[in-house]
């Protein structure tokens, strides 16, 4: 009842153990008003496979459990032997040594596993199991050497004597019981403490990682701080000029209405131009709690690509964009995955710079369940000596590189049961597969 809420093996094996010890006590009780087979065969055959589920709880403690089949067939080898004894050769004596025999090696096993826990749990519970059964062990022995000093006569007892040996074996099991409630709550407890502190090391690990992909955010948008400057630059100096051409014009009174409305449409539209950069680069930076929603693969491509326009320009890069025939829709956050994305497309940026082909092909597709965002680099490849190490964390090719890049994408992608694939490409140049469960029509994972 103690442990009923606990519902390990261990303890259902330890309480069938005690339940089956108490019906062989109870048998016994009634020996001369039971038939032989009753109050003889059932009560030791009880008794034996309480003892054995006895060591098997001890046992599944220590994670080196009896197959249930083993436990099966010697409970059968036990009554066949027992029976055999009895019927057959009608050997009062033997049958009694056998029995005795059988519960003292199942006793000392219990003592033996009982010990181990005690030595290297530090379980004081676990000593009262093995003290107690120790002393049920010195019981038995002592009564298998009256047996054999008595020529093969049953040695005769006084009825307080008779009386002191059952007292002090029901009050040897009752103790081992007790042990056992204080090794089973022991055992509950740590267990309780080792859940508490994984689930306190992976809340932790998260919160780190979520702090390390916006540090890493911030460094990638720091990398082309220099490009949106000069991509800021352009639409103010536009608004600029749109501004002071109208003032010209109104202080020289000869703006007709239909250039006014032109200058102010020029007006809007470049503000309008730098409010979209400025949201983008707002969203993309700020730290944000992961919200899952539908994610086109496609879109948040070309939102990455539109932060790094003015760097693809600047250094001469060809993006071939093939389109999907449908939107390829993922489930996952859509920042993170554009983190990744961006991620991706600046070491294609970095590859491509090396040879004089720079151009970056895209691709999303559908394979086997899952969305594909292909992007491939025409760059020098990936070194096969160092392929393995690509993603560790710390580990990076480039002179101000901190490694953390791919790691941080790898570990965004996981989250999202997703992978990364690096691997160089047919025909030269590295290829990079960001794969995610593919939504399928309706909003369920395909």
């Amino acid at each position: 009842m103690v442990l009923a809420r606990l519902r390990l093996p261990v303890v259902a094996f330890w309480c069938l153990g005690s339940l089956l010890g108490a019906g062989s006590l109870f048998l016994d009780g009634f020996a001369g008003s039971l038939p032989d087979w009753a109050s003889y065969g059932v009560s030791n055959l009880l008794s034996f496979v309480g003892l054995l589920c006895t060591v098997q709880a001890l046992r599944l403690d220590r994670r080196a459990p009896w197959r249930l089949g083993w436990m099966a067939l010697a409970s059968l080898g036990y009554v066949l032997i027992h029976e055999f004894i009895r019927q057959r050769l009608g050997n009062a004596p033997l049958r009694l040594g056998f029995v005795a025999l059988a519960s003292l090696l199942l006793l000392l096993e219990v003592v033996r596993w009982a010990w181990l826990i005690a030595r290297r749990q530090k379980s004081k519970s676990a000593m009262v199991v093995a003290g107690s059964h120790l002393l049920l062990a010195v019981g038995e022995l002592l009564f298998l050497l009256e047996l054999v000093q008595g020529g093969g006569g049953i040695p005769t007892r006084s009825r307080v004597y008779a009386e002191v040996v059952n007292s002090a074996a029901m009050l040897g099991n009752l103790a081992g019981d007790v042990g056992f409630i204080g090794i089973a709550l022991e055992r509950a407890l740590y267990l309780w403490l080792k859940g508490a502190d994984t689930q306190a090391r992976l809340e932790e690990r998260q919160v780190l990682g979520e702090q390390l992909a916006h540090l890493d955010r911030q460094r990638g948008l720091g990398l082309v701080a220099a490009s949106l400057a000069h991509e800021l630059k352009q639409p103010l100096t536009a608004i600029l000029a749109s501004a002071q051409a109208a003032q010209r014009g109104i202080a020289a009174d000869r703006l007709a209405p239909a250039e006014s409305l032109e200058l102010l449409d020029k007006v809007v539209s470049n503000t309008r131009r730098i409010s979209s950069i400025s949201e983008r680069i707002h969203s993309f930076i700020r730290p944000t709690v992961p919200d899952s929603g539908l994610v086109d693969l496609e879109k948040i491509t070309r939102e990455m690509l539109d932060l790094l326009e003015v760097d693809l320009r600047r250094l001469g890069i060809r993006v071939v964009f093939t389109k999907a025939a449908v939107p390829i829709l993922v489930q996952g956050d859509a920042i993170q995955l554009s983190q990744v994305v961006l991620n991706v497309l600046r070491n294609a940026i970095d590859a491509v710079q090396l040879v004089p082909d720079r151009s970056i092909h895209i691709q999303v597709t559908r394979s086997a369940g899952e969305a594909v965002l292909g992007i491939r680099d025409m760059g020098p490849g990936l070194d096969p000596g160092l392929a393995d190490q690509i993603g560790m964390p710390y580990f990076t090719t480039k002179e101000q590189g901190l490694g953390m890049g791919l790691s941080i994408s790898t570990a965004i992608l996981r989250q999202h049961k997703g992978s990364l694939l690096l691997r160089n490409a047919q025909g030269g140049g590295a290829c990079v597969d960001i794969r995610l469960p593919l939504l399928a029509a309706g909003g369920a994972l395909a």
